[in-house]
């Protein structure tokens, strides 16, 4: 569905991405997992093409995408959810999750959509007239990923959904996020939080200096040493 085939990306003189290639099955979810400054972050950001590669290809449903536009790459149905929320804070739970759904035309699609995101977090639906800045960080990261649903994503960018969330919360997204791909929706997902993101991912790759260091199943990785020595605390 959705693949980097050998990319590079640099940050003014800094070489960020040094040839990575990537590979996110229809229906799957793959995790990207590394530490700070291990280029997760910078990967989603060069699939939204908010960063250019110098060098590499990238393809989505068998269609190049490099000489595209970020938002051709929103048409297209890749939707990025960043990390630290990023809510607008002025506005109202319920204005936020229209500003995602701000270029479709499919009013009553995006009617059922909103309700599926209250069916996922009824949180939002009961805070929907409040101002998205008084919400908890926890409230904030649910309402950024219903912001993302909104945009009726093929493939959902998912970047760090724990960061800065109370540990009794993070369980709670991860199991929705799990039930979102039940649903149909393929996700990428960058997570600090090794544990629960080779719990719930098909795939993992695992980044370190902007290369691919490790590869494979989550179910497997899981139990590598090396992994469990880097990210895992074994």
């Amino acid at each position: 569905m959705l693949k980097l085939d050998n990319i590079h990306v640099y940050y003014d003189h800094v070489h960020a991405l040094k040839g990575i290639s990537i590979e996110v099955k229809k229906g799957s979810i793959v995790s990207l997992l590394g530490a700070n400054g291990a280029g997760k972050s910078t990967a989603l950001k060069t699939i939204s093409l908010l960063l250019k590669p110098k060098k590499g290809d990238y393809l989505f449903e068998d269609s190049p995408m490099l000489k595209k536009s970020s938002s051709d790459v929103v048409k297209a149905g890749i939707i990025h959810c960043p990390e630290g929320r990023r809510v607008f804070p002025l506005l109202t739970v319920m204005e936020n999750l229209k500003a995602g759904s701000y270029i479709r035309k499919d009013k009553e699609q995006i009617k059922h959509d909103l309700e599926k995101v209250f069916t996922y977090f009824p949180r939002l639906q009961e805070r929907q007239n409040q101002k998205a800045g008084t919400l908890s960080g926890g409230e904030q990261q649910m309402l950024a990923i219903g912001r993302a649903l909104m945009g009726n994503p093929k493939i959902l960018l998912l970047d760090e959904p724990s960061l800065g969330i109370a540990p009794i919360l993070v369980k709670e997204i991860f199991e929705i996020i799990k039930e979102i791909n039940s649903e149909g929706t393929t996700i990428l997902l960058v997570e600090q939080n090794a544990n629960m993101a080779l719990e719930i991912s098909d795939y993992s790759y695992v980044l370190e200096n902007g290369h691919v260091a490790l590869q494979g199943k989550s179910e497997h990785l899981k139990d590598d040493p090396e992994v469990r020595r880097l990210y895992l605390g074994g």
